[in-house]
């Protein structure tokens, strides 16, 4: 008998005691959890860490730093983003998560110099680089247009997206003359006037004619066509 009644007042005891367990856990835990106050996120972008956690210290907040990272729109050491956003609320005692700056992303400029201008242009892209200005000139000696110069110089350190400047040398073209009438002049006064011009004395033919001897009759090319320094000359002269 004495047993059951220990047994009823132990269980009665244990219904007590959860009760009250559960009551603290409905009652009193949550009133705990949620004391702290919720405030506003102040925006800390373009702020630096120290400045940031002066801002946030009368909050009740603290500054935790994520990473840095390369932004174009903010300088070195100054916070670019932010964990909650401006404005967002959080309860007090807890950390602004931020992303500060490490400046402007740049890449060295590589060496175009010798490079076909289209493939400086696509190594420009490949490099996040633009293909600025391009002044061509002429270049004697030359078999196809390369680039010759380049502004700013190679291995400068230029923000992604910089323009490049390049000067292209081209081919120069053969300069051009109008041939001369060789007609009736000797045949080494022709041969002079054809070295002037930087032309090239090619076959000589003779003729019996009634001229004098060794003068031209005829010439190919023709007088007043367009010739260039190299081009060969044919001439005919006057033989007994």
């Amino acid at each position: 008998m004495k047993l059951w009644k220990f047994l009823v007042v132990l269980g009665v005891g244990g219904m007590v005691a959860a009760l009250l367990v559960a009551g603290i856990n409905f009652l009193v835990l949550p009133s705990l959890v949620h004391s702290n106050k919720v405030v506003a996120v102040p925006d800390l972008r373009g702020a630096t860490p120290d400045a940031a956690t002066d801002l946030l210290r009368p909050l009740g907040l603290e500054v935790e730093v994520l990473r840095t990272s390369p932004h174009a729109a903010f300088a070195a050491g100054l916070i670019s983003d932010q964990v909650p956003a401006p404005q967002a609320g959080i309860r007090t005692g807890r950390a602004v998560k931020v992303v500060v700056s490490a400046g402007p992303a740049t890449s060295a400029l590589p060496d175009l110099v010798g490079q076909s201008e289209r493939q400086a242009g696509m190594n420009l892209t490949r490099d996040s680089f633009q293909l600025g200005r391009v002044v061509r000139v002429r270049q004697a000696d030359l078999a196809e247009p390369k680039v010759v110069a380049q502004s700013p110089q190679a291995g400068t350190r230029l923000l992604r997206s910089a323009a490049v400047d390049l000067v292209v040398a081209e081919p120069a073209g053969r300069q051009q003359y109008m041939m001369p009438d060789l007609r009736g002049v000797t045949l080494e006064r022709a041969r002079q006037a054809i070295e002037r011009a930087g032309l090239v004395l090619g076959q000589v033919e003779t003729e019996r004619h009634g001229g004098p001897e060794g003068t031209v009759l005829e010439q190919r090319p023709r007088a007043g066509m367009r010739v260039a320094k190299g081009d060969r000359v044919d001439l005919l002269a006057a033989s007994r």
